[in-house]
């Protein structure tokens, strides 16, 4: 009964004119098929009819057959088996000249097994990729968040100073340190400063130093304060750095 099954039988079955009988041939066969995923695959079997007759007609057939199994498992996993069954089948019901050949194929049905091993390596696949695309994703959050960092906050001295204080309130100390500002200039985040026109080019310039040099030593140190809060409010905590102390500042 078996060899039956696997083998070339015949049935007939009715054309239009029912007193002309058409030959129909029917073939079964197993077929193991590679899905998407590197040693994960499909076990088929496959049933096909064809009409027409020529030398080797079963083989032509069932290689024809083969070649479109084998391409719609190509694209799917083992864990799509009863959709590439149902796809298989509902296209199977067509009929297809197969090419290169007078055979006709009039049927192409097949039930789809999936072997526990096929299960496992597809599980195993899909796990190694959920990690790989969560780590992807990790390194892009890392790298939006040094960008923000390098861009944002250290390559403005300003920013950095209030992100520190934000994240250390007890250390005042530390937003006095210059260190903020060389980080700035080896990240490039800096803004250049502009060389300063010459004094005898610049009106202004000139007034101010001629206003400076007249002051005292108090009235020296308390310019200096306020020049520093002018150039934080114009965001140029680069030029207010370079005041320092103003007791440094004071000239003889």
């Amino acid at each position: 009964m078996r060899n039956l099954l696997r083998g070339v039988s015949r049935e007939w079955m009715a054309g239009n004119d029912k007193h002309s009988p058409i030959p129909y041939l029917s073939h079964a066969f197993p077929a193991t098929l590679a899905s998407s995923l590197p040693g994960a695959n499909f076990q088929v079997e496959a049933t096909v009819g064809w009409r027409g007759r020529e030398p080797e007609a079963e083989a032509k057939v069932r290689a024809f057959a083969w070649d479109h199994l084998a391409r719609w498992a190509a694209s799917r996993r083992v864990t799509d088996a009863g959709h590439l069954a149902d796809l298989i089948n509902a296209r199977g019901a067509a009929e297809i000249a197969v090419p290169q050949t007078s055979l006709v194929l009039t049927q192409l049905r097949v039930r789809i097994a999936v072997p526990a091993e096929a299960l496992a390596v597809t599980a195993a696949w899909e796990e190694a990729e959920r990690r790989a695309t969560l780590e992807k994703q990790r390194r892009g959050d890392e790298l939006r968040q040094l960008r923000w960092l390098r861009d944002e906050i250290f390559g403005r001295p300003d920013i950095a100073r209030m992100y520190w204080h934000l994240h250390h309130p007890a250390d005042l100390r530390s937003m006095a340190d210059p260190v903020f500002d060389t980080i700035a200039a080896q990240l490039g985040g800096g803004e250049r400063v502009p060389e300063s026109p010459q004094v005898e080019d610049d009106p202004i310039s000139v007034l101010i130093g001629k206003f400076v040099a007249g002051l005292s030593a108090d009235e020296r140190r308390h310019l200096i304060g306020q020049l520093d809060r002018v150039f934080r409010s114009f965001d140029r905590t680069d030029l207010a750095s370079q005041l320092g102390d103003p007791s440094d500042r004071v000239g003889s």
